[in-house]
């Protein structure tokens, strides 16, 4: 779906992002404009209806809103036909034992039976609702008791691909294993280590974030052969995915790109037997779904290195997640939505 002429707006904006605008600027709420909020998002939380109920006062006939919290509280989609594009409803206040930002945020106030109030108040200006999973659908209809499709959202397959031959990085033997991450706590990254060094399995660990230090510490304290690539550009990653045994993928996720983007590359994929997961691997085919705890991850994995999964079955499932899908269901959906009735 293309609306070049369509206006646009964020919570806030980092201008180092590499989002394509068509040279448009979007308008930003007032959290862009304090600083010391701009850069702590989990002290935003509370403020955030706020700021999505003032971001604009203008009037729209259609209104799309892309929300993992709270940008469906945008004050003109209440008077217009509003569709939302559900990344999940809010975890903090519904999955707290999944993620559990309110209680770290210093400004959080606002009780989390108010959250959940105003969540699912703000739900009620919602014409229709997608999900980027059947397990966040799920969550929809649990949580504000109203119905969602499900359009997986896009992942790079034309940039993530297999190698171009099997020197290109197809050998893995003895390899490595790979986790692709933010470093935060739910990420269960340390369940990947140490699944690895049970197998005596090299990891490489790709990502970045605030458990770093705990993380290479963990791998100092078993002896694992552990190594941390930070920051990685597009194409380290490409080459990490093209050249792993499989991806250890132990979160419990919405959805999970790293898991498609994996796949798309031939590697196949160690995942837990939720969320995401469920839509993204083939159990037996493009990897296997755990409990999660580290000994089924371990489990798992050393069926992975016994059975490699084929490398061409793996990309033919990514490629169900392609840009192009993408934007043809999307354009499908909103279409529909706003065509005259018959």
């Amino acid at each position: 779906m293309a609306a070049p002429e369509a206006d646009l707006y964020a919570l806030t904006w980092d201008h180092s992002s590499e989002f394509a605008f068509g040279g448009r600027r979007p308008a930003t709420t007032f959290l862009d404009r304090a600083p010391i909020l701009r850069r702590r998002r989990q002290w935003q939380l509370p403020l955030m209806p706020l700021a999505w109920r003032y971001a604009s006062r203008r009037a729209y006939d259609v209104v799309v809103t892309s929300s993992h919290a709270c940008a469906k509280g945008f004050w003109p989609a209440r008077a217009a036909l509003h569709l939302c594009y559900c990344y999940t409803p809010m975890r903090y206040v519904w999955l707290p034992e999944v993620d559990a930002r309110t209680s770290r945020c210093a400004l959080a106030s606002v009780p989390t039976a108010a959250l959940r109030a105003w969540d699912r108040r703000s739900a009620g200006w919602v014409d229709e609702f997608a999900a980027i999973s059947h397990a966040v659908r799920e969550r929809i209809e649990r949580f504000y008791g109203r119905p969602a499709r499900v359009i997986h959202p896009p992942v790079d397959t034309d940039y993530f691909t297999p190698p171009p031959s099997p020197e290109g990085g197809r050998d893995r033997t003895p390899g490595y294993a790979l986790v692709v991450s933010r470093f935060v706590p739910y990420k269960r990254i340390d369940v990947a280590i140490r699944a690895c060094h049970a197998l005596r399995l090299p990891v490489v660990v790709a990502g970045s974030g605030p458990q770093e230090p705990a993380l290479r510490a963990l791998g100092a304290e078993l002896g694992a052969e552990a190594r941390f690539v930070i920051g990685p550009t597009d194409d380290e990653l490409r080459a990490l995915y093209r050249g792993a045994r499989a991806l250890v993928f132990p979160a419990f996720e919405d959805f999970g790109i790293v898991a498609v983007e994996a796949q798309a590359c031939g590697t196949p994929v160690v995942g837990v037997a939720s969320g995401g997961s469920l839509d993204t691997v083939e159990p037996g085919v493009t990897g296997v779904l755990v409990a999660g705890d580290s000994r089924s991850v371990r489990d798992g994995l050393a069926q992975v290195l016994d059975r490699p999964a084929d490398p061409a079955a793996c990309r033919r499932n990514a490629e169900r997640f392609s840009t192009e899908r993408f934007m043809c269901q999307f354009g499908d959906w909103v279409a529909t939505a706003i065509a005259p009735p018959p």
